[in-house]
């Protein structure tokens, strides 16, 4: 979900949900995931994916390169029609039995808000995944929303946010945080987007989430 930037618009444009209407529920893509290895915070990060708002005990879930890519590349797949349509597009990601990658959806939404369908009973869910829509100026779209990373917070799992400026963006249910695994243009953009007025951070606690749409 991304935010008007009039405080009065929050969550209200969280529209009922149409699927796809071929295949919808069906993942897009499957690809076998190697043993894991932890990826490191982007260089310059404010903050350490595993800096916790308040309590230090609990860890980052363990993302590796292969889920990144994976990822990377159903989200760049969706954005094109995610911006086209002015709509927000929704799923979860997650691993099969052997060990593949696969992603549910993607369900198509509102233009800033989805909720994903329940993923089929073979998945083992890893994240939630969403675009941002289309480029508009009155939405704080190039960050995840407090209520994004409320809703992994609330699921145990992590996240990743796709953006009408080309951003990806990792939210770390464990760690209360979201970071920027990669910048302006890394997916496809917009074509009418222009940067934002207020500065993006490379990492947002859920505090600093909330401030920044108060």
């Amino acid at each position: 979900m991304h935010i008007l930037k009039s405080s009065l618009a929050l969550v209200l444009l969280l529209a009922a949900c149409e699927t796809l209407p071929v295949g919808g529920a069906q993942p897009l893509l499957t690809a076998a995931a190697p043993t894991p290895s932890a990826i490191a915070a982007p260089s310059g990060s404010s903050q350490s994916l595993s800096a916790v708002e308040t309590n230090p005990s609990p860890q980052p879930q363990p993302r590796s390169a292969a889920e990144v890519a994976f990822i990377k590349a159903q989200l760049n797949a969706i954005q094109p029609r995610s911006i086209a349509e002015d709509r927000e597009y929704c799923g979860y990601l997650g691993q099969l039995p052997n060990g593949d990658f696969t992603i549910s959806g993607p369900k198509r939404g509102a233009p800033a808000g989805c909720t994903p369908d329940n993923p089929p009973a073979t998945m083992r869910i890893i994240a939630s995944y969403h675009t941002h829509a289309a480029y508009a100026p009155s939405y704080d779209s190039e960050v995840p929303s407090a209520t994004d990373l409320e809703g992994d917070i609330q699921e145990g799992i992590n996240g990743y946010v796709s953006t009408p400026g080309g951003r990806l963006w990792f939210t770390d249910g464990a760690a209360r945080s979201t970071v920027q695994l990669c910048g302006i243009g890394c997916l496809v953009a917009d074509p009418r987007f222009r940067p934002e007025p207020t500065p993006v951070q490379q990492s947002y606690s859920l505090a600093t989430l909330r401030q920044r749409h108060n």
